[in-house]
């Protein structure tokens, strides 16, 4: 079908009895655990509405007792339902016939899933990593003496960073709930119910001649992230810690292994604190000025070098740190029922979270960002976390159930606004972790989040792609992720070949940036013997992309085409619709990394046409290949027709290894 043809079908659903639209009264029970979230409605009084008869562009349904009036708003891009409903209802279902022979994609970051066909997927803002999930996965590698890279869990129990109330289909269609409550997408064989916890103000129905073309209208919905600054792309992020002159030494060692260096990120810029979990951030805004004594005169040094200096900033302040007794006095801090500040536990130590719908503790905490971060030289930051208010805390802005997926949105426009407002938009860099509805629009890149530093397709290497991948298919335009992963737990530690393997598939990224990880000392770093050489040569070849990604940045700023994209995105067989391994880097690159330990022969798969190999010159026509993969040759692969091609040959052939 065509963009008008699933119009009418969608439309004609209405009158015909394959609409079935519901409504009821419902009181939800939360329960949080770092983030975490298990939940419960209790339904009554509830009410089927069926159709009774259309009045212009108002369809009327009722079942005697309680009426909905379904108002069309029709237009050639996008059909927006809105819905009237009367008062004292706050339980939403509608469910609509779809097709038995699709895909569906997107709902927000899908870390195991890209086809969500047969799926029940929660619209919630959360901790993806959950504490049970992380203790089986350890204790079954435990037992069986050696990991378990492709065991996942149920898709019941999955809780992702980054949420929105979007799905698309293959058959070019996809809706857009505007709502903020907790929400289920159901998509069963031959239908998808909306189901939410409020009566949206609209749906919307969004169709298109093909899948690009979609996606792009969806990016336009959310709205376009502001430009990633053009330093960004003139090498690697490398993350280091530990004090001013920790970071000097590693610096020069790092020019000295002809590291290409765009930034220099120190998350501890305002200290640290040590606890069972690992090297953590002192959540207290200000530098540290005993452990970064001279950071000031450290960043000048770096701008001379033309290199940059980023820190690291969250929603929350450490219980009894100088800002959160500042805050607390002031009464801006999220509150309980009793009065008393709502703490927080993410890992050991307790948080209070600055209430941004407080117009107060807004302005305070923005200003917090514009004094003691960028006034003081910082040229971006981490902005982490965003997933924790609590559904039964006391907000200035309103209930905070209905407030807490918003909440993403609030943190990314604070950070936004700071910037604005001090006149830095075209040279600071931020990344956040969280998202919901129109979050991106205030953030440069979204990042994936806490990857565990592993092989895992759950939550390590083999998690990111259908991350972002499931991101692009909302329309999210710039992500990418932490080189080596995060999280460390015992005897799960960044090995050599793990950081080479995410090295090499994230030169094909939009920000190739480090992480040490919450435990720096058990996992190898970029400046480890190793992978040092190999990093360096990467760096460069990342940088050598520059006017390939500036101009996939550009058509992502212009049309809404995601940077990372799925294969579906320009094809149409049914392994490029189902395809989860494999990514495309704008139109002319596709990448298939290694992600699997000690994998020397690697399946790949190319769509329809004519491919060279980048380092070999190797030239492919379509279809499913077994190759060479030795560790330093990233596996990627450009269109021969490409108007890119000198660069794409230029890189190649000074890259090449010896003997190949």
């Amino acid at each position: 079908m065509n963009a008008k043809e699933l119009r009418e079908y969608f439309i004609s659903q209405l009158t015909s009895g394959d609409c079935v639209f519901k409504v009821a009264q419902g009181k939800a029970k939360y329960k949080m655990s770092r983030g975490s979230f298990k939940t419960k409605s209790h339904i009554r009084n509830e009410h089927t509405l069926k159709y009774k008869t259309t009045t212009g562009n108002r369809y009327i349904f009722s079942d005697g007792k309680v009426e909905g009036e379904l108002i069309l708003d029709d237009n050639p891009d996008i059909v927006k339902f809105h819905f009237h409903v009367d008062t004292g209802y706050n339980r939403f279902y509608l469910k609509f016939k779809t097709f038995k022979d699709e895909h569906i994609y997107g709902c927000g970051e899908q870390f195991t899933t890209l086809d969500l066909k047969g799926k029940s997927v929660p619209i919630w803002v959360s901790e993806h990593q959950q504490v049970m999930k992380i203790a089986i996965k350890l204790l079954r590698w435990k037992i069986k003496g050696k990991p378990e890279p492709d065991r996942v869990s149920k898709y019941k129990n999955h809780q992702t960073y980054c949420s929105f109330p979007i799905f698309i289909s293959s058959q070019n269609y996809g809706f857009y709930v505007h709502d903020d409550s907790y929400g289920i997408m159901v998509f069963t064989k031959d239908g998808v119910e909306l189901r939410f916890r409020n009566i949206p103000q609209s749906v919307s129905m969004i169709c298109a001649d093909n899948q690009k073309e979609l996606i792009e209208k969806f990016a336009h919905l959310l709205g376009i992230a502001p430009q990633v600054p053009d330093w960004v792309n003139d090498g690697a992020i490398l993350a280091m810690q530990g004090g001013t002159e920790v970071l000097r030494q590693k610096y020069q060692e790092a020019k000295e292994k002809g590291i290409k260096i765009a930034g220099i990120w120190a998350q501890d810029w305002c200290g640290h604190v040590v606890t069972s979990f690992g090297y953590q951030v002192y959540w207290n805004w200000k530098v540290d000025d005993e452990l970064y004594k001279g950071l000031k005169e450290f960043i000048d040094e770096l701008h001379k070098d033309g290199v940059k200096f980023l820190g690291y900033i969250n929603t929350f302040l450490k219980k009894d740190a100088p800002l959160y007794n500042e805050a607390k006095a002031m009464n801006i801090l999220v509150r309980k029922t009793n009065g008393e500040v709502y703490h927080i536990k993410s890992t050991t130590f307790d948080a209070g979270i600055v209430d941004l719908t407080n117009p107060t503790g807004y302005e305070w905490y923005k200003n917090i960002i514009k004094q003691n971060m960028i006034e003081f030289g910082l040229d971006g930051w981490m902005a982490d976390f965003g997933e924790y208010l609590p559904t039964d805390s006391i907000v200035y802005g309103g209930p905070a159930e209905r407030l807490h997926n918003k909440w993403p949105t609030f943190w990314a426009k604070c950070c936004y606004d700071a910037i604005h407002e001090s006149n830095k938009q075209k040279d600071i860099f931020i990344f956040s972790r969280a998202a919901f509805g129109h979050t991106p629009q205030y953030t440069n890149s979204i990042w994936n989040g806490d990857n565990h530093v592993d092989w895992s397709d759950e939550y390590g290497i083999g998690s990111v792609i259908p991350a972002a991948l499931s991101l692009a298919s909302c329309g999210v335009g710039v992500t990418h992720s932490d080189i080596g992963g995060y999280t460390t737990v015992m005897f799960m530690k960044r090995n050599a070949e793990l950081f080479k393997r995410w090295s090499e598939m994230n030169i094909f990224t939009p920000i190739y940036r480090t992480h040490e990880g919450n435990r720096p000392n058990d996992n190898v770093q970029f400046n480890h013997p190793d992978v040092v050489e190999e990093f360096a040569e990467n760096s460069h070849i990342y940088y050598e992309l520059k006017e390939y990604r500036l101009a996939v940045q550009k058509e992502y700023q212009e049309k809404g085409t995601p940077m990372i994209r799925p294969l579906f995105t320009h094809y149409e067989d049914e392994e490029s619709r189902t395809n989860k391994r494999e990514f495309l880097f704008g139109e002319d690159i596709l990448v298939s990394p290694v992600l699997r330990e000690k994998e020397f022969k690697h399946k790949i798969y190319l769509p329809e046409g004519k491919w060279i190999q980048f380092f070999t010159g190797r030239e492919f026509e379509g279809g499913q290949f077994l190759i060479d993969s030795p560790l330093g040759l990233p596996i990627a692969f450009y269109k021969k027709e490409s108007k890119f091609k000198t660069l794409f040959e230029n890189i190649s052939k000074k890259h090449l290894k010896e003997g190949e």
